[in-house]
């Protein structure tokens, strides 16, 4: 086997070892030149130009057709026109080359025509194994490899510095502009890749191949939609098992921008909800701004890490100090006050001894710019001290010995050091201090390292082993139901039960003296609850009866329900009455799964009852995961208070609803038929928690 032959596909694609370019051109106002010209700058392998006239292109001898390409080559890039790049394509798979990146639009984004031309695309690339980026893509940058594929550096603009961070974005131009906003912000960009339409290699994938890079230690990545969503999570789990942040930025997150992605890329944008959940349960960083994407990548591309929450504020003006500490609490870190012993070595080192603030925010006030060399002793004596995990600094942009010292202190410790300045500094860029020019993007980004200087590896199982004969056995429940789409609460509580999930005491009945029998069995009060397919929502129609106790009123609640819903629903058809266990509740909370269109199962937890409108507030998970992944999430519900709460769940408590979600996330797993389970309320008290109802809809293939 060649070394060509050992390596993958997409690692020839994305880290050639030589290259041809379709579409050459001499002409430099053409894409076809700009690209041509910037692939000759840094490249250290070959570099065939293939032109159907011209014999030479920039220098390079040109071939014309791709067949009198000399081998190996590992990529090829396309600048021809929309009808012909398939044909150019299959020729290069024809050909032996691992890759191809189609820079050429009039695809998907250009209507039923061009979809039809990117279908085909995308059908070569699955029967060859070529692996393609594009098309409508502005080309991707290596940096480390000395690839150029692209048109968005001009040739008389400089080469980026090679670095630690990887952007990954759909949109060609808008991920322009972040890479050139990057460069500027001081971020060390070793790799920008552009996917466009994704015909075949997409965000995911490329993602996925980057987080084994050893040259990359942060991801941060723009998406309209993310179409391969179990790669982009088991590159989330990867790079926490690997400790490289990931940072997301996701478009199309409301109504109207959905339908733009969707005119733009032809994209299926799931629920923002349900992509915030997911990111968070394998922890990736959801960048609500671009801004943000940027200020997360600043802080983690010199891949510090933190001992803990607490950051130190040093400044020398009070306000900035008194900010910067509000936006460190807001963002959830520590400020806390520094020993008297180390308050005291400050104050002899202050500019004006024992003149300013020392406890945190440290203010050395305007004495500084007078006296530098106390500034810098206080600098030192703040990043050193062990009460501090992480510093933050406020400065003005312009040379001076404060400055000096920052670049220095921050050369000296190990510890996160973000900087707040009036502008962006080159003497901190080449330096890489991370520079701020906002407290609250500062803090923000400091808290978000914080984070990941604890992470745990991604929540939960990686994959999951279904239970034959239960599902099986429950299928055979489903069966019962026919052709309805919505089952019987009797049904779906059996169901349940199959899932571990502790429902009431209950016993389906026809007939009043019946109800009467199964209450005495029952004990205590009852509810009372006709059946009907055509009933889901039982209160609406007065078909349940509450707070049953002793035979004659089970025996007239009985009879006055069915006369009740025979009165305000006659066609609907009666199954039979369940006779159902009344529980305590000291809270309600509800349970359930929903499918969103790219994630899939999604298990739901939130309060219950008449709460679960009024607050609307839950805590979503995507299975598998498991109980300890579960727990987790039910801390995070009312910002900890259903665990930490005078009156929250106990220890029992908390452990029942985890595995209820575990089960519930099982079933979806297992039936992939149940589109949507709904357990409403989740009865809880004495260390218990029973499923009182449940609402179960299937669909049928």
């Amino acid at each position: 086997m060649t070394a060509t032959e050992s390596r993958s596909a997409l690692d020839r694609l994305l880290s050639p070892r030589s290259i041809a370019m379709v579409g050459a051109s001499n002409s430099p106002t053409r894409i076809g030149g700009t690209v041509f010209a910037n692939l000759l700058r840094a490249f250290p392998g070959d570099v065939h130009p293939v032109h159907p006239k011209d014999e030479v292109v920039q220098g390079r001898q040109a071939f014309r057709t791709v067949a009198e390409l000399p081998e190996p080559v590992d990529m090829a890039v396309i600048a021809v026109p929309a009808p012909a790049v398939v044909g150019v394509v299959a020729e290069c798979a024809a050909r032996g080359i691992g890759g191809a990146t189609v820079i050429t639009s009039g695809f998907a984004e250009a209507g039923p025509e061009g979809l039809a031309l990117q279908d085909r695309l995308t059908e070569v690339a699955r029967e060859t194994g070529i692996r393609v980026i594009g098309p409508n893509c502005i080309g991707y940058m290596n940096t480390h490899g000395g690839v150029m594929a692209n048109f968005m550096v001009t040739v008389d603009e400089p080469l980026p510095t090679p670095g630690p961070v990887a952007l990954v974005s759909q949109s060609g131009g808008f991920g322009s502009y972040i890479t050139n906003k990057a460069v500027l912000a001081g971020l060390r960009l070793g790799w920008f890749v552009s996917t466009g339409n994704e015909a075949d290699v997409n965000v995911a994938n490329v993602l996925r191949h980057l987080v084994e890079r050893p040259e990359v230690g942060v991801l941060l990545s723009f998406a309209e939609t993310l179409r391969d969503p179990e790669v982009f999570i088991e590159t989330a789990r990867r790079a926490a098992e690997l400790d490289k942040p990931l940072v997301l930025l996701k478009a199309g997150r409301s109504e109207e921008a959905a339908r733009a992605a969707m005119s733009h890329t032809a994209s299926i944008v799931g629920s923002a909800g349900v992509l915030d959940a997911v990111c968070r349960q394998y922890g990736v960083f959801v960048a609500s701004t671009m801004e943000e994407l940027l200020d997360l990548g600043t802080i983690f591309q010199d891949g510090r890490r933190a001992r803990g929450d607490r950051v130190v504020v040093m400044t020398s003006s009070g306000g900035a100090g008194v900010l910067l500490a509000d936006e460190a609490g807001l963002a959830g870190l520590s400020v806390p006050v520094l020993p008297e012993e180390e308050q005291q070595a400050l104050a002899e080192k202050m500019p004006v001894p024992f003149y300013g603030s020392t406890a945190n925010p440290v203010d050395t006030t305007a004495q500084t710019t007078a006296m530098p060399e106390a500034y810098r002793k206080v600098l030192f004596s703040v990043a050193n001290s062990p009460s501090t995990d992480m510093l933050a600094a406020v400065t003005w942009a312009r040379p001076g010995p404060a400055n000096d010292a920052i670049v220095e202190m921050y050369r000296s410790t190990d510890k996160p050091v973000a900087i707040l300045s009036t502008a962006w500094s080159e003497q901190f860029q080449a330096a890489g201090v991370p520079t701020y020019t906002d407290p609250r993007r500062a803090m923000v980004a400091l808290a978000a390292l914080a984070r990941q200087s604890c992470h745990r590896p991604a929540s939960g199982p990686a994959g999951f082993t279904a239970d034959g004969d239960r599902a099986r056995h429950v299928r055979e429940l489903l069966a019962d139901a026919g052709a309805e789409t919505t089952l019987l609460e009797s049904t779906g509580k059996r169901i349940l039960a199959e899932y571990g999930v502790p429902v009431t005491r209950e016993e389906q009945v026809s007939t009043a003296d019946a109800a009467v029998e199964a209450a005495e069995r029952i004990g205590g009060p009852v509810a009372l609850k006709v059946m009907s397919y055509q009933l889901p929502h039982k209160s609406d129609v007065g078909a349940i009866r509450l707070g049953l106790r002793g035979a004659d009123a089970v025996r007239a609640g009985y009879l006055e329900m069915l006369a009740e819903v025979t009165a305000r629903e006659p066609e609907a058809r009666i199954e039979g009455v369940l006779v159902q266990q009344m529980v305590p509740a000291r809270m309600e909370l509800t349970c359930g799964v929903n499918r969103d269109p790219v994630f899939g199962p999604m298990v739901a937890l939130g309060l219950g009852g008449v709460l679960v409108e009024v607050l609307s507030e839950a805590v979503l998970l995507r299975p598998p995961f498991d109980a300890d992944a579960a727990g987790a999430a039910l801390r995070e519900l009312l910002g900890g208070r259903l665990v930490t709460g005078r009156r929250g769940l106990s220890e029992p408590e908390r452990e029942a609803v985890a595995r209820i979600m575990v089960g519930l996330g099982e079933l979806a797993l297992e039936l992939d038929e149940v589109t949507e389970v709904d357990v409403n309320p989740l009865r809880v008290a004495d260390d218990a928690v029973y499923a009182a109802d449940a609402l179960i809809v299937v669909r049928h293939d």
